[in-house]
């Protein structure tokens, strides 16, 4: 008790001494930051969505949002990027290391993607263009970690993150979007894998794959 009397005798020096009376004095000491009920409209304040938001973190249950998909790439990470436009879109530049099956091809050649634990990004042109569909579609085979890019690759470069040209084939004569025919197929390149399968998307709008 003694103690208590000293620490508001030192307060109240304190307050005279600095000139601080005029943050005291018609402070409620029971208000402890709480809000009158009769003052409390629930309206004003905006529901509260798990990863919503311009960038959509990693919580999010369909989206993923580019700041933080480059930040965990800045930081070393690796996420894993299927690119599902054209062929020429993707002439113009890929996400790095990006896998490029366009449209829903990517469904038929789903041995390429990694466990189903880890995160798979789907990116098209402008976020609207089938990658959020995709993404649910691969949720529902097992990956739980599909994600659609918000706003595509169009909001991707408008921000100035890396890109990457899309490789060319072993031999540096054929770009990816160079047209292709060989008999019956005609089309444009796409991928040129490591295994030596040459990935061409026919002009019948499905993927075909060639053995070099």
């Amino acid at each position: 008790m003694f103690r208590d009397r000293i620490k508001k005798r030192v307060r109240r020096l304190a307050i005279k001494a600095f000139g601080m009376e005029f943050d005291t004095e018609d402070r409620d000491p029971n208000a402890g930051g709480k809000v009158d009920p009769a003052d409390f409209d629930p309206s004003v304040i905006p529901k509260l969505v798990d990863g919503d938001g311009d960038t959509p973190g990693p919580n999010h249950k369909e989206d993923i949002g580019r700041t933080w998909v480059a930040a965990q790439m800045t930081g070393g990470g690796a996420p894993f990027f299927v690119d599902i436009r054209s062929p020429t879109e993707m002439t113009g530049g890929v996400l790095p290391r990006a896998h490029r099956l366009p449209h829903r091809s990517l469904l038929e050649h789903t041995h390429i993607l990694p466990a189903k634990s880890d995160r798979v990004i789907i990116y098209d042109q402008t976020g609207d263009q089938g990658s959020i569909d995709l993404a649910a579609e691969l949720r529902s085979k097992g990956w739980s970690g599909a994600r659609r890019l918000k706003g595509g690759y169009a909001e991707w470069i408008e921000y100035g993150e890396d890109t990457t040209p899309p490789k060319t084939t072993t031999e540096g004569k054929l770009k990816v979007g160079d047209a292709f025919a060989d008999g019956d197929l005609t089309g444009c390149i796409v991928d040129v894998r490591p295994e030596g399968e040459l990935w061409i998307w026919s002009d019948s709008q499905a993927l075909v794959i060639q053995k070099k």
